[in-house]
């Protein structure tokens, strides 16, 4: 079973990811996910940037899969697909187009978390266009992931720790809560690494906003799944970047899938990375803002 990082959603500075992804170099993950999945407005590398550190990490040891845009819906959108699409890498499709652009029976093409890959038949016109790998929609619960590998064979990818992605929008949810739209952005992202935490009346944190894309307030994790998500036959996990600690994170599910520590153990170190505040309950069949502890655990 392989540990993959995904691709980072949130506006970090350019010298901050170029220090990033050269630690990343030296982490045990075995594929990389290297691109924009938000908005090209907040591409901080540039294109040779991009060839630069796929490189850097290809030399390291790592599978290097080049992330497209959840949301293609203009020219300069387009544009920045088929550039990406130019490198010789694996692409992840993130967004349907991008299989016209990127032909899976010529190159390798992955499927990610943000095409709807909810069911059999799905998948089944996934593979017969070519592709072999896909990551599953952050909310299937655990039933359908296994029905889905079982009934396709399929090579599945499972998001296992990060604030998760639910919604993406042509707006700006950033930009519209400083009084601008999209058009008008002016990088107000780069002041939240992590995303904008946004709360009900009462205080209690609903949701993070981040560009144009709006995602869980806690942090996923299937910290304490681990056997079980091997058992069911998936085969990579996937950790989302955050602002700090995304190294220790790496070693912690490192150390989980190679069995050094307990479900409980790995829970334990992690909550000592964030607030505290974890969320599992889509793929434990629940609400997916709960935290349902497994049994016997």
């Amino acid at each position: 079973m392989e540990l993959t990082l995904g691709p980072v959603l949130f506006e970090w500075k350019r010298d901050e990811l170029v220090r990033f992804y050269e630690e990343v170099a030296g982490m045990d993950v075995d594929r990389v996910y290297l691109g924009e999945v938000v908005c090209t407005k907040k591409l901080a590398l540039n294109f040779d940037d991009i060839g630069r550190i796929a490189g850097a990490l290809a030399d390291s040891g790592k599978k290097v899969v080049l992330s497209s845009l959840a949301v293609v819906s203009n020219e300069e959108e387009l544009e920045f697909t088929r550039r990406l699409a130019g490198f010789p890498y694996a692409i992840e499709a993130n967004d349907m187009s991008v299989l016209n652009i990127a032909d899976p029976l010529k190159r390798e093409v992955v499927a990610g978390p943000h095409i709807t890959t909810y069911n059999g038949p799905s998948i089944e016109f996934l593979k017969d266009i070519g592709v072999k790998h896909v990551t599953f929609p952050v909310e299937l619960p655990r039933e359908s992931v296994l029905h889905n590998i079982r009934q396709t064979g399929i090579e599945g990818e499972v998001f296992v720790h990060g604030k998760v992605p639910l919604a993406f929008s042509w707006r700006c949810y950033t930009s519209r809560a400083y009084g601008l739209s999209k058009t008008d952005c002016r990088h107000h992202c780069a002041k939240y690494p992590d995303g904008m935490e946004i709360k009900t009346m009462e205080g209690e944190a609903v949701f993070t906003i981040n560009g144009t894309t709006l995602l869980s307030a806690s942090t996923y994790t299937l910290i304490e799944s681990v056997e079980d998500l091997r058992g069911i036959g998936v085969k990579a996990l996937r950790i989302s970047p955050q602002y700090r600690g995304t190294g220790k994170v790496v070693e912690i599910f490192r150390r989980r899938m190679k069995g050094e520590i307990t479900p409980q153990d790995g829970l334990k170190e992690l909550k000592g990375l964030t607030d505290g505040n974890f969320c599992n309950g889509w793929y434990m069949g629940g609400a997916g803002k709960d935290y349902i502890a497994r049994a016997g655990a």
